[in-house]
Protein backbone atom coordinates (compact mmCIF):
# COMPACT_ATOMS: atom_id res chain seq x y z
CA UNK A 1 0.00 0.00 0.00
CA UNK A 2 1.68 3.33 -0.90
CA UNK A 3 2.04 6.06 1.48
CA UNK A 4 -1.04 8.68 1.60
CA UNK A 5 0.25 12.45 1.54
CA UNK A 6 -2.46 14.23 3.84
CA UNK A 7 -3.27 17.47 2.46
CA UNK A 8 -2.34 20.41 5.12
CA UNK A 9 -5.56 21.85 6.64
CA UNK A 10 -5.13 25.40 6.37
CA UNK A 11 -6.68 27.82 9.60
CA UNK A 12 -10.27 28.48 8.62
CA UNK A 13 -12.96 26.40 7.38
CA UNK A 14 -13.96 28.36 4.00
CA UNK A 15 -12.17 25.29 1.36
CA UNK A 16 -13.53 22.62 3.39
CA UNK A 17 -17.32 24.37 3.41
CA UNK A 18 -16.98 25.86 0.09
CA UNK A 19 -17.18 29.02 1.35
CA UNK A 20 -16.46 31.66 -1.02
CA UNK A 21 -15.37 35.48 -1.02
CA UNK A 22 -18.61 37.96 -1.43
CA UNK A 23 -19.34 40.31 -4.73
CA UNK A 24 -17.98 43.67 -4.56
CA UNK A 25 -20.54 46.15 -3.19
CA UNK A 26 -22.54 43.15 -1.60
CA UNK A 27 -20.41 43.02 1.78
CA UNK A 28 -19.15 40.23 3.55
CA UNK A 29 -20.70 36.79 3.65
CA UNK A 30 -22.95 35.09 5.62
CA UNK A 31 -20.77 32.85 8.01
CA UNK A 32 -21.18 29.42 7.64
CA UNK A 33 -21.78 26.88 10.96
CA UNK A 34 -19.36 24.31 10.28
CA UNK A 35 -21.33 22.55 13.12
CA UNK A 36 -24.33 22.42 10.34
CA UNK A 37 -22.17 22.08 7.07
CA UNK A 38 -22.88 18.98 4.42
CA UNK A 39 -20.02 18.08 2.01
CA UNK A 40 -17.65 17.96 4.49
CA UNK A 41 -15.30 15.58 2.59
CA UNK A 42 -12.76 16.66 0.18
CA UNK A 43 -14.44 16.06 -3.30
CA UNK A 44 -14.02 13.28 -5.88
CA UNK A 45 -15.12 11.89 -8.60
CA UNK A 46 -17.56 9.23 -8.84
CA UNK A 47 -15.75 7.26 -10.08
CA UNK A 48 -12.95 7.61 -8.24
CA UNK A 49 -12.44 3.92 -6.24
CA UNK A 50 -13.18 2.32 -9.89
CA UNK A 51 -10.40 3.83 -11.87
CA UNK A 52 -8.01 2.81 -8.95
CA UNK A 53 -9.54 -0.59 -8.40
CA UNK A 54 -6.75 -3.96 -9.76
CA UNK A 55 -3.98 -1.31 -9.62
CA UNK A 56 -0.88 -1.76 -7.80
CA UNK A 57 -1.84 -0.18 -4.64
CA UNK A 58 -5.46 -1.92 -5.07
CA UNK A 59 -4.87 -5.06 -6.56
CA UNK A 60 -7.34 -8.07 -6.52
CA UNK A 61 -6.28 -11.28 -4.77
CA UNK A 62 -6.51 -14.41 -6.45
CA UNK A 63 -8.85 -15.63 -3.43
CA UNK A 64 -11.27 -13.02 -3.35
CA UNK A 65 -12.77 -15.16 -6.36
CA UNK A 66 -14.77 -16.54 -3.09
CA UNK A 67 -16.87 -13.81 -2.71
CA UNK A 68 -18.85 -14.67 -6.04
CA UNK A 69 -22.42 -14.70 -5.68
CA UNK A 70 -22.26 -14.10 -1.71
CA UNK A 71 -24.59 -11.19 -0.81
CA UNK A 72 -23.47 -8.93 1.47
CA UNK A 73 -25.97 -5.56 2.77
CA UNK A 74 -23.49 -2.44 3.41
CA UNK A 75 -24.83 -0.27 5.96
CA UNK A 76 -23.46 3.26 6.10
CA UNK A 77 -24.38 4.26 9.55
CA UNK A 78 -26.48 7.42 10.05
CA UNK A 79 -27.57 10.09 7.54
CA UNK A 80 -30.26 12.84 7.54
CA UNK A 81 -28.53 14.36 10.24
CA UNK A 82 -27.07 17.43 9.31
CA UNK A 83 -29.47 20.01 10.77
CA UNK A 84 -28.48 18.26 14.25
CA UNK A 85 -25.56 21.23 15.49
CA UNK A 86 -22.55 19.26 16.36
CA UNK A 87 -24.10 15.88 15.55
CA UNK A 88 -21.71 13.02 15.07
CA UNK A 89 -19.57 15.61 13.92
CA UNK A 90 -15.43 16.03 14.52
CA UNK A 91 -13.70 19.02 15.59
CA UNK A 92 -13.88 21.29 12.69
CA UNK A 93 -17.54 19.86 11.77
CA UNK A 94 -16.63 16.55 9.20
CA UNK A 95 -19.72 14.26 9.80
CA UNK A 96 -19.75 10.87 10.02
CA UNK A 97 -22.74 10.06 8.17
CA UNK A 98 -20.54 11.09 5.00
CA UNK A 99 -17.72 9.17 5.65
CA UNK A 100 -19.52 6.00 6.43
CA UNK A 101 -21.23 6.47 3.07
CA UNK A 102 -18.42 7.10 0.99
CA UNK A 103 -16.62 4.53 2.21
CA UNK A 104 -19.65 1.81 1.96
CA UNK A 105 -19.19 3.06 -1.86
CA UNK A 106 -16.12 2.34 -2.34
CA UNK A 107 -15.94 -1.17 -0.58
CA UNK A 108 -19.40 -1.62 -2.72
CA UNK A 109 -17.37 -0.98 -5.45
CA UNK A 110 -14.44 -3.51 -4.67
CA UNK A 111 -16.76 -6.49 -3.70
CA UNK A 112 -19.01 -5.78 -7.31
CA UNK A 113 -15.38 -6.50 -8.86
CA UNK A 114 -15.07 -10.05 -7.22
CA UNK A 115 -18.39 -10.00 -8.22
CA UNK A 116 -20.19 -10.27 -4.95
CA UNK A 117 -23.62 -9.28 -4.84
CA UNK A 118 -23.85 -6.39 -3.02
CA UNK A 119 -26.79 -3.56 -1.64
CA UNK A 120 -26.33 -0.14 0.32
CA UNK A 121 -28.90 0.36 2.89
CA UNK A 122 -28.79 4.04 2.25
CA UNK A 123 -27.14 5.43 -1.20
CA UNK A 124 -27.98 9.49 -0.35
CA UNK A 125 -27.57 11.51 2.97
CA UNK A 126 -31.05 10.31 3.75
CA UNK A 127 -32.47 8.64 7.58
CA UNK A 128 -33.78 5.68 7.79
CA UNK A 129 -34.55 3.82 10.75
CA UNK A 130 -32.70 0.44 12.18
CA UNK A 131 -35.59 -1.48 11.67
CA UNK A 132 -35.77 -0.54 7.88
CA UNK A 133 -32.50 -1.20 7.28
CA UNK A 134 -32.37 -4.45 9.28
CA UNK A 135 -35.40 -5.03 7.05
CA UNK A 136 -34.31 -4.65 3.87
CA UNK A 137 -31.27 -7.39 4.76
CA UNK A 138 -33.72 -9.37 6.59
CA UNK A 139 -36.24 -9.92 3.49
CA UNK A 140 -33.13 -9.94 0.81
CA UNK A 141 -31.70 -13.32 2.24
CA UNK A 142 -28.23 -11.37 3.05
CA UNK A 143 -25.20 -14.02 4.10
CA UNK A 144 -23.87 -10.63 5.24
CA UNK A 145 -24.56 -7.49 7.20
CA UNK A 146 -21.84 -5.38 7.70
CA UNK A 147 -22.75 -1.82 9.39
CA UNK A 148 -20.20 0.79 8.68
CA UNK A 149 -19.54 3.52 11.38
CA UNK A 150 -16.65 6.07 13.04
CA UNK A 151 -16.22 6.36 16.83
CA UNK A 152 -16.18 9.14 18.95
CA UNK A 153 -15.21 9.96 22.63
CA UNK A 154 -15.79 12.95 24.45
CA UNK A 155 -12.93 14.94 25.53
CA UNK A 156 -10.02 12.38 24.68
CA UNK A 157 -9.01 13.73 21.55
CA UNK A 158 -6.14 11.54 21.64
CA UNK A 159 -7.67 8.06 21.49
CA UNK A 160 -8.00 6.74 18.12
CA UNK A 161 -7.90 2.88 17.30
CA UNK A 162 -10.69 0.04 16.17
CA UNK A 163 -13.26 -1.89 17.17
CA UNK A 164 -15.44 -4.54 15.76
CA UNK A 165 -19.03 -5.00 17.42
CA UNK A 166 -21.26 -8.14 17.72
CA UNK A 167 -24.51 -8.75 19.30
CA UNK A 168 -25.41 -10.48 21.98
CA UNK A 169 -22.52 -13.02 23.51
CA UNK A 170 -20.19 -15.02 21.82
CA UNK A 171 -22.14 -17.95 21.95
CA UNK A 172 -25.25 -16.11 20.55
CA UNK A 173 -23.87 -16.37 17.38
CA UNK A 174 -20.49 -17.64 16.82
CA UNK A 175 -20.50 -16.64 12.62
CA UNK A 176 -20.96 -13.28 13.65
CA UNK A 177 -17.50 -13.59 16.09
CA UNK A 178 -15.93 -14.83 12.31
CA UNK A 179 -16.94 -11.94 10.58
CA UNK A 180 -16.00 -9.38 13.24
CA UNK A 181 -12.20 -11.41 13.41
CA UNK A 182 -12.07 -10.92 9.64
CA UNK A 183 -13.30 -7.32 9.56
CA UNK A 184 -10.94 -6.24 12.16
CA UNK A 185 -7.58 -8.26 10.32
CA UNK A 186 -8.36 -6.23 7.27
CA UNK A 187 -8.85 -2.96 9.06
CA UNK A 188 -5.90 -3.44 10.84
CA UNK A 189 -3.64 -4.19 8.67
CA UNK A 190 -4.75 -1.44 6.25
CA UNK A 191 -5.74 1.72 8.52
CA UNK A 192 -2.59 0.64 10.63
CA UNK A 193 -3.41 2.91 13.29
CA UNK A 194 -1.23 3.69 15.83
CA UNK A 195 -3.04 2.57 18.89
CA UNK A 196 -4.66 -0.66 19.43
CA UNK A 197 -7.50 -1.92 22.08
CA UNK A 198 -6.65 -5.32 24.12
CA UNK A 199 -9.90 -6.60 22.55
CA UNK A 200 -11.19 -5.78 19.45
CA UNK A 201 -14.23 -7.66 19.37
CA UNK A 202 -16.55 -5.91 21.11
CA UNK A 203 -19.95 -6.98 22.68
CA UNK A 204 -22.84 -4.56 22.04
CA UNK A 205 -23.79 -5.44 24.96
CA UNK A 206 -21.01 -3.73 26.99
CA UNK A 207 -23.18 -0.11 25.42
CA UNK A 208 -26.74 -1.18 25.75
CA UNK A 209 -28.52 -4.03 27.74
CA UNK A 210 -30.55 -4.79 24.93
CA UNK A 211 -27.74 -4.01 22.47
CA UNK A 212 -27.52 -1.89 19.51
CA UNK A 213 -30.45 -1.98 17.67
CA UNK A 214 -29.61 -2.13 14.28
CA UNK A 215 -27.35 -5.35 14.94
CA UNK A 216 -30.90 -7.03 17.49
CA UNK A 217 -33.26 -6.58 14.35
CA UNK A 218 -30.85 -8.24 11.45
CA UNK A 219 -31.98 -11.64 11.72
CA UNK A 220 -28.35 -12.92 9.26
CA UNK A 221 -24.78 -12.97 10.32
CA UNK A 222 -23.72 -8.73 11.43
CA UNK A 223 -20.97 -7.07 12.56
CA UNK A 224 -20.43 -3.46 13.13
CA UNK A 225 -17.18 -1.45 12.27
CA UNK A 226 -15.99 1.27 14.15
CA UNK A 227 -13.31 1.80 12.03
CA UNK A 228 -11.46 5.05 13.40
CA UNK A 229 -12.40 8.17 16.12
CA UNK A 230 -13.26 10.85 14.34
CA UNK A 231 -12.83 13.00 17.24
CA UNK A 232 -9.30 12.57 16.93
CA UNK A 233 -8.50 16.09 15.09
CA UNK A 234 -5.40 14.16 12.59
CA UNK A 235 -7.72 11.34 11.98
CA UNK A 236 -10.88 13.47 11.43
CA UNK A 237 -8.86 15.31 8.43
CA UNK A 238 -7.29 12.21 7.39
CA UNK A 239 -11.47 10.68 7.05
CA UNK A 240 -12.04 13.49 4.82
CA UNK A 241 -9.54 12.32 2.24
CA UNK A 242 -10.74 9.82 -0.42
CA UNK A 243 -7.65 8.19 -1.08
CA UNK A 244 -8.13 7.61 2.61
CA UNK A 245 -11.31 6.26 2.44
CA UNK A 246 -11.04 4.04 0.19
CA UNK A 247 -7.86 2.86 2.06
CA UNK A 248 -10.17 1.65 4.50
CA UNK A 249 -12.61 0.18 2.35
CA UNK A 250 -9.72 -2.22 0.99
CA UNK A 251 -9.44 -2.94 4.76
CA UNK A 252 -12.51 -4.45 4.98
CA UNK A 253 -12.68 -5.51 1.20
CA UNK A 254 -9.31 -7.94 2.02
CA UNK A 255 -11.29 -9.14 5.51
CA UNK A 256 -14.36 -9.84 3.55
CA UNK A 257 -12.42 -11.72 0.72
CA UNK A 258 -10.44 -13.94 3.05
CA UNK A 259 -13.37 -14.67 5.39
CA UNK A 260 -14.89 -16.30 2.18
CA UNK A 261 -12.21 -17.82 1.22
CA UNK A 262 -12.01 -19.94 4.41
CA UNK A 263 -15.40 -20.67 3.55
CA UNK A 264 -18.66 -19.91 4.53
CA UNK A 265 -20.46 -22.55 6.61
CA UNK A 266 -24.17 -23.43 5.97
CA UNK A 267 -26.75 -25.70 6.76
CA UNK A 268 -29.62 -27.26 4.88
CA UNK A 269 -32.88 -28.83 5.84
CA UNK A 270 -33.77 -31.59 3.53
CA UNK A 271 -36.30 -33.79 5.48
CA UNK A 272 -39.10 -32.62 5.83
CA UNK A 273 -38.32 -29.95 2.90
CA UNK A 274 -40.72 -27.70 3.91
CA UNK A 275 -40.25 -28.55 7.56
CA UNK A 276 -43.63 -29.72 8.79
CA UNK A 277 -42.95 -32.77 11.27
CA UNK A 278 -45.85 -35.44 11.39
CA UNK A 279 -45.61 -37.62 14.45
CA UNK A 280 -46.29 -40.03 12.47
CA UNK A 281 -43.35 -39.24 10.34
CA UNK A 282 -41.40 -42.44 9.45
CA UNK A 283 -37.89 -42.22 11.18
CA UNK A 284 -34.87 -42.54 9.31
CA UNK A 285 -32.66 -42.94 12.25
CA UNK A 286 -32.91 -46.14 14.48
CA UNK A 287 -34.43 -45.11 17.27
CA UNK A 288 -38.30 -46.14 15.82
CA UNK A 289 -40.93 -43.77 17.02
CA UNK A 290 -39.23 -40.71 17.15
CA UNK A 291 -40.16 -38.51 14.58
CA UNK A 292 -36.47 -36.65 12.85
CA UNK A 293 -35.19 -34.62 10.70
CA UNK A 294 -32.15 -34.35 8.49
CA UNK A 295 -29.86 -31.86 7.23
CA UNK A 296 -27.04 -31.46 4.85
CA UNK A 297 -23.80 -29.95 6.10
CA UNK A 298 -21.71 -27.72 3.74
CA UNK A 299 -18.56 -27.05 4.77
CA UNK A 300 -18.26 -24.20 2.47
CA UNK A 301 -15.11 -26.06 0.53
CA UNK A 302 -15.50 -29.08 -0.41
CA UNK A 303 -18.08 -27.74 -3.48
CA UNK A 304 -14.44 -26.54 -4.70
CA UNK A 305 -13.39 -29.73 -5.69
CA UNK A 306 -10.04 -28.91 -4.79
CA UNK A 307 -7.65 -32.15 -4.00
CA UNK A 308 -8.21 -33.88 -0.73
CA UNK A 309 -11.86 -32.83 -0.65
CA UNK A 310 -13.75 -35.75 -0.13
CA UNK A 311 -12.22 -35.65 2.81
CA UNK A 312 -14.34 -34.43 5.71
CA UNK A 313 -13.44 -30.59 6.63
CA UNK A 314 -16.28 -30.23 9.67
CA UNK A 315 -14.65 -30.39 13.14
CA UNK A 316 -16.87 -33.38 14.35
CA UNK A 317 -16.67 -32.09 17.90
CA UNK A 318 -18.00 -28.82 17.11
CA UNK A 319 -21.75 -29.96 15.98
CA UNK A 320 -24.27 -29.11 18.02
CA UNK A 321 -28.17 -29.00 17.95
CA UNK A 322 -30.77 -27.25 20.13
CA UNK A 323 -34.43 -26.72 20.53
CA UNK A 324 -35.10 -23.74 23.22
CA UNK A 325 -31.25 -24.09 24.23
CA UNK A 326 -31.49 -27.73 25.24
CA UNK A 327 -28.89 -30.28 23.19
CA UNK A 328 -30.44 -32.89 21.09
CA UNK A 329 -28.68 -36.24 20.11
CA UNK A 330 -28.17 -36.54 16.60
CA UNK A 331 -25.95 -38.90 13.87
CA UNK A 332 -23.47 -37.60 11.71
CA UNK A 333 -21.93 -39.04 8.48
CA UNK A 334 -19.50 -37.89 5.77
CA UNK A 335 -19.61 -40.24 2.80
CA UNK A 336 -16.61 -38.04 0.72
CA UNK A 337 -19.36 -36.39 -0.79
CA UNK A 338 -21.86 -35.16 1.17
CA UNK A 339 -22.54 -34.38 5.42
CA UNK A 340 -25.74 -35.20 7.10
CA UNK A 341 -27.27 -34.63 10.39
CA UNK A 342 -29.87 -37.13 11.34
CA UNK A 343 -31.77 -35.23 14.34
CA UNK A 344 -34.13 -37.27 16.69
CA UNK A 345 -36.75 -35.03 18.28
CA UNK A 346 -37.69 -35.45 21.80
CA UNK A 347 -40.89 -37.08 23.11
CA UNK A 348 -41.81 -34.34 25.11
CA UNK A 349 -41.61 -32.30 22.09
CA UNK A 350 -45.38 -30.22 21.99
CA UNK A 351 -47.24 -29.28 18.48
CA UNK A 352 -46.47 -25.87 17.18
CA UNK A 353 -43.44 -24.02 16.12
CA UNK A 354 -40.08 -24.48 17.10
CA UNK A 355 -36.48 -22.77 16.28
CA UNK A 356 -33.81 -25.84 15.77
CA UNK A 357 -30.17 -24.34 15.65
CA UNK A 358 -27.34 -26.70 14.31
CA UNK A 359 -24.22 -25.48 14.40
CA UNK A 360 -20.68 -26.56 13.60
CA UNK A 361 -17.70 -25.50 12.17
CA UNK A 362 -15.26 -26.04 9.23
CA UNK A 363 -11.51 -26.55 8.92
CA UNK A 364 -10.84 -22.86 9.35
CA UNK A 365 -12.75 -22.99 12.42
CA UNK A 366 -15.57 -20.67 10.43
CA UNK A 367 -18.96 -21.16 11.68
CA UNK A 368 -23.07 -21.99 10.13
CA UNK A 369 -24.05 -18.17 8.84
CA UNK A 370 -27.49 -18.72 9.02
CA UNK A 371 -28.11 -21.67 11.67
CA UNK A 372 -31.80 -21.46 12.78
CA UNK A 373 -34.52 -23.06 11.49
CA UNK A 374 -38.13 -23.11 12.04
CA UNK A 375 -39.87 -26.33 11.86
CA UNK A 376 -43.75 -27.13 12.90
CA UNK A 377 -44.51 -30.64 15.09
CA UNK A 378 -48.10 -31.77 14.09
Amino acid sequence: MRNVIWLTVATGLSGMLGGCQSPPGRGPAPAVDPQLSINTLIAAPEDFARQRIGSDDYPIPPYAEFLAGVKICLDPGHGGDAHKRGYKRGPTGVREAEMNLRVAQYLRDLLAVAGADVRLTREVDVDFSLAERATLANEWGADLFVSLHHNAINNKPQVNRTSVWYHNDVDYRPANLDLARYLYGGLCDYLALPQITGVPLKSDQLMYDSGFGILRHVRVTAALCESSFFTNPQEEQRLRDPAYNLQEAYGLFIGLAKYAAAGLPRAHLIEPADGVVFSSHIPTSEEAGHPTLVFELDDGLRSRKSWGCERQMVLSDSIAVRIAGVELPFEFSDDGECCRLTIALPDSLQPGEHSVEVQFQNMFKNSVLNPHFVIELR
